[in-house]
């Protein structure tokens, strides 16, 4: 390390992450973020991600490996790209458990060099609920301790990557107890960075309609399939009340059936571009987050900011603590059904404005970038 940096004794830091801009999401939202902030510093920055070329005028170096390679080659190739890239920097800064934590794990181990990890999601949870062999909160599935019987292999793995990191970075406290739990990580090595807030914004309310929105991926866990049965419940005894999905994914045609006899109460729409989504949001009620789990959603932090109430999952990681009557059990059918219904009274839904309102909505992607530079900073220094 004492040959630290091109440009004096600035550090040079590898970024790997599965996604990277032009893709969408949370990780490559942040690894964009964070680059170019250490970009900005006057850093070595360079960013190894799966994707095709793409026209950039980054201050910072992009490799992109293809996804249209068979995957075994694909996956080999990018290992290969870590490897080779960990020798031209001085801290490995990995934004997945697996495919990007493993190769830098393992090359910290070899060179010493310091290794922070980036927590978003439990890869293990995710696979088996979406694959439809689980249906139950990522909680219980770990106090049950059925990791070791759906991924034993898998557990093993992951249990080495955050073991092996220098530090380990998520954004709740929910995901800390987890890996310091089941994972044996020290708590101490856990930093929480809470995700950022977008601005505050205000937004007019519908006049003859109440619209429940739900934005993401049409998958098992999301419970999207509980969500039309309860709002089908409802919409027997209000009228007004509407429902739009907005995503893609496997549970797509299975959701397109069920939502069929309520013709244009249920409204179910592809991905859209963020001001699209925006625009869709400000013309609805209420957001949705009912998934099994729900970690940190950013369609629930921009919902908030927009000035719009937000029903999710309890047990969740949102940056922010919502009130009770905003959280429901996601096995519950009475408990969305009720969650759902406050919201169609106006007295309620005035009320659950104005909490919205108060909510202390901190953050900004300033601050963020600048715990992450504090945490390079700190992870150089100690290895010198």
């Amino acid at each position: 390390m004492k040959d630290m940096g091109t440009k004096g004794n600035l550090p040079r830091v590898l970024l790997v992450s599965g996604i990277f801009f032009p893709d969408v999401g949370g990780p490559a939202t942040h690894v964009r973020k964070i680059a170019e902030h250490f970009a900005a510093l006057g850093w070595t920055t360079t960013v190894v991600a799966f994707g095709e070329p793409h026209p950039t005028s980054e201050s910072y170096r992009v490799i992109r490996v293809s996804r249209r390679l068979p995957k075994p080659i694909s996956w080999l190739l990018y290992a290969w790209t870590i490897v080779r890239e960990v020798f031209q920097h001085d801290v490995i800064y990995a934004f997945d458990l697996t495919t990007a934590g493993f190769p830098s794990a393992i090359m910290s181990q070899l060179t010493g060099k310091p290794f922070l990890l980036r927590i978003g999601g439990d890869p293990i949870w995710e696979r088996v609920v979406e694959h439809g062999k689980r249906f139950l909160p990522m909680r219980a599935y770990y106090e049950q301790s059925l990791f070791r019987t759906d991924k034993p292999f898998l557990y093993e793995v992951i249990r080495y990557v955050v073991q092996s990191a220098t530090r380990v970075v998520t954004y709740s406290e929910f995901l800390r107890s987890i890996y310091v739990t089941f994972y044996d990580v020290p708590a101490e090595r856990i930093a929480i960075i809470r995700n950022p807030f977008p601005v505050r914004s205000t937004s007019s309310a519908e006049k003859d309609t109440v619209t429940f929105v739900f934005a993401g991926r049409f998958v098992s866990y999301k419970n999207l399939e509980r969500v039309v049965r309860i709002f089908g419940r409802l919409s027997q005894e209000h009228s007004e009340a509407r429902l739009l999905l907005v995503g893609e994914g496997p549970e797509e045609a299975a959701l397109k059936g069920l939502a069929a006899p309520y013709g244009d109460r249920i409204s179910m729409r592809p991905s859209l571009a963020q001001q699209e989504l925006f625009a869709a949001m400000r013309g609805a009620s209420v957001a949705l987050a009912p998934a099994l789990t729900e970690f940190n959603p950013n369609f629930i932090l921009e919902s908030l900011a927009l000035g719009k109430p937000a029903l999710i999952s309890r047990d969740n990681g949102l940056s922010v603590e919502l009130p009770g009557e905003f959280q429901f059990n996601p096995l519950d059918d009475d408990s969305l059904h009720d969650a759902m219904k406050r919201m169609l009274s106006s007295a309620l839904y005035a009320e659950a404005v104005a909490s919205v309102a108060s909510l202390p909505l901190s953050g900004t992607w300033e601050e963020v970038v600048r715990f992450h530079e504090a945490l390079v900073v700190a992870s150089v220094r100690t290895s010198t």
